[in-house]
């Protein structure tokens, strides 16, 4: 498995879409726009890994971290190239190719308890993708992103007042940022490699993300996160260019879709583990978290309902088939 930084773009432009490079030895490529030191940088690196030694190297798999390849969303739009053949976008990013999709991004939507149930991640994936059916992409499987915070150099947010005005970095969506919106806030989209340096140059004021994004920012650059319970908890999608994978052998193909499920089952609780010790870890350098009251939890909730009503009024019966599977498993 290679794990690529900058100086090799160029050579594996030259060799990305090729194929097989000798006989009975397939190309894949993965790309992030995260920093290796995140997390799920690293589960990238052990999951490329894992294929390269069940295939006995048969699948060679080079890894592009902190988007040195491609951003998230144009790793995407390259799956069905042969630039790229899988990539982990967090789910809001599906939305400009089916802005169904959203459904899994509306606030106070995802919950532990749900996605933990048995059966639940797999009977969602299905729902997902059968939604961006057709278009050369396979959902392979939803992970756990993280419960998302807000990160400002010193201010806490406590109250949806808070955030009147203020340029908010996010991951983009139709979903958030029209609940953005209702918050009074001006939603920006960036990658996260760029949003510490927005962040120090007063770009933006804000930072709407992960404890994960919270590391890479830091905190001598934002030393106070603030929490709304529920608020937005986001997954990755797993996805594949499916004309590629439907042309590997048999046998690989087996090997990625099980190692993909195995990934999937496992990760969820994984990523609490790993979500919970990264907020310990800064909390630790001297960062402050702050968790808005019962009243400012409600008050949050209600404007959110605003925004996710753009949406349900929009895809009733995307809301209805989501609501449906909720209730089966929580």
């Amino acid at each position: 498995m290679k794990n690529f930084g900058f100086a090799a773009i160029v050579a594996a432009a030259v060799t990305a879409g090729t194929g097989a490079f000798a006989q009975d030895t397939y190309e894949m490529v993965m790309t992030n726009e995260l920093a290796t030191s995140h997390w799920t940088a690293k589960m990238m690196d052990d999951y490329a890994a894992k294929l390269e030694e069940r295939s006995e190297g048969r699948i060679d798999v080079s890894v592009f971290h902190s988007g040195t390849l491609y951003t998230d969303r144009d790793a995407i739009a390259a799956l069905g190239t042969g630039a790229v053949h899988m990539v982990w976008p967090v789910s809001v990013n599906l939305e400009p190719i089916a802005p169904e999709y959203g459904v899994v991004n509306l606030p106070f939507s995802l919950t532990d308890n749900f996605m933990q149930s048995d059966g639940a991640v797999e009977e969602l994936s299905e729902m997902m993708s059968a939604i961006i059916e057709g278009r050369g992409i396979r959902v392979m499987g939803l992970m756990r992103t993280a419960d998302l915070i807000f990160l400002f150099k010193e201010q806490a947010v406590t109250k949806p007042a808070d955030l009147s005005g203020e340029r908010v970095r996010m991951t983009g969506g139709r979903v958030l940022q029209s609940m953005m919106r209702e918050f009074g806030a001006s939603p920006i989209s960036m990658p996260a490699s760029e949003m510490a340096a927005a962040l120090m140059q007063g770009a933006i004021d804000g930072i709407f993300t992960s404890a994960g994004g919270w590391e890479m920012v830091g905190t001598n650059a934002a030393k106070t996160a603030s929490y709304i319970p529920g608020l937005s908890l986001l997954s990755y999608t797993i996805v594949a260019d499916d004309n590629w994978l439907n042309a590997l052998p048999e046998d690989l193909q087996e090997i990625v879709v099980d190692t993909t499920n195995e990934l999937v089952q496992m990760q969820w609780q994984e990523g609490i583990d790993k979500d919970k010790a990264t907020m310990q870890q800064l909390l630790d350098q001297g960062g402050e978290l702050v968790t808005a009251d019962d009243a400012a939890q409600a008050e949050f909730r209600s404007l959110a309902e605003k925004a996710s009503a753009e949406f349900t009024d929009r895809f009733p019966e995307v809301w209805e088939q989501f609501q449906t599977l909720k209730a089966k498993y929580e």
